[in-house]
């Protein structure tokens, strides 16, 4: 029970500073989407549901202000679920339901012509906010630092990118001279060995214990394993949560580490590049 409380503790720390790392950018830029849709779901995971009922009437002034008709129907539902009795939630919902209006079935000839819409998917970046966050509060970061930061993650974070928004990547992207000092940091704080994964040759059945998709966008890497034990490469060592996830998508007992944004990219390109070559030798097996 204890050891349940210390981690529900630290994971609503981490919200917290990820709530104090956004609200930041809304200081800077009040209509930011992103930043409003993770306040309000930061806010629901600590059960503030008045404060996410705030956010939430917010974003619906955005979205009725661009005349959004595709992100008006989710919103009326939040602010029916948040702001049942509340007069503001009540108001805003009678205002985006004049944006949804009956669409009229288009011809079949419409139809085959009618491009298919692809919506924007948000990265969670949550857990990098509170990460950078923390780097400036231990003077890891400046201020400037941070806002250049947040800016990249924001930017990326609804881009189709195939490795993961980390704070690492864009501290390395930006060629950021302390890079190796806010590495050697997170491993002093977090007591997570710093591990080069050049220097291991990792096994199928070992990556294969995480889905690729995880590594690509979550930023964990099995590279070794040792009985029912796992080793793992992760690029951000306060991120409670992913360790839980990994845990239990491997079912094993894992023991992570740190590891660098370029080095981890090398890694998860070789494993990529061993993926893509079994899929063509089960082609090659499965042609007549």
């Amino acid at each position: 029970m204890e050891n349940n409380q210390l981690k529900k503790n630290a994971s609503e720390k981490e919200v917290r500073d990820a709530i104090d790392a956004f609200e930041q950018i809304l200081e800077s830029i009040p209509n930011d989407r992103m930043a409003l849709e993770t306040l309000i779901n930061a806010y629901e995971q600590i059960n503030e549901n008045k404060k996410a009922l705030e956010y939430v009437i917010r974003l619906a002034e955005v979205i009725d202000e661009d005349h959004d008709t595709e992100a008006a129907p989710q919103l009326i539902e939040k602010l029916r679920a948040l702001g049942a009795t509340d007069p503001a939630a009540k108001q805003m919902v009678d205002k985006l339901q004049l944006l949804v209006v009956p669409v009229r079935k288009p011809s079949a000839a419409t139809a085959q012509k009618k491009t298919p819409t692809i919506k924007r998917k948000l990265i969670d970046v949550t857990a990098e906010m509170a990460l950078a966050w923390n780097l400036v509060q231990a003077g890891e970061l400046t201020q400037e630092d941070y806002s250049n930061v947040v800016h990249d993650l924001t930017e990326s974070s609804s881009k189709n990118v195939e490795v993961p928004i980390s704070v690492l990547h864009v501290l390395h992207d930006r060629t950021f001279k302390n890079l190796d000092k806010v590495l050697t940091f997170l491993s002093s704080q977090s007591g997570m060995p710093i591990v080069s994964l050049s220097n291991f040759e990792v096994p199928k059945d070992t990556f294969k214990l995480l889905p690729e998709d995880f590594m690509m966008h979550r930023g964990a890497i099995v590279f070794e394993t040792m009985g029912r034990d796992a080793l793992v490469a992760i690029l951000n060592p306060y991120d409670t949560e992913l360790r839980k996830e990994v845990e239990s998508i491997t079912g094993k007992a894992c023991h992570f580490y740190m590891v660098s944004a370029e080095s981890y990219d090398v890694c998860l390109n070789t494993i990529r590049a061993a993926l893509r070559q079994e899929e063509k030798d089960r082609e090659k097996e499965a042609t007549p």
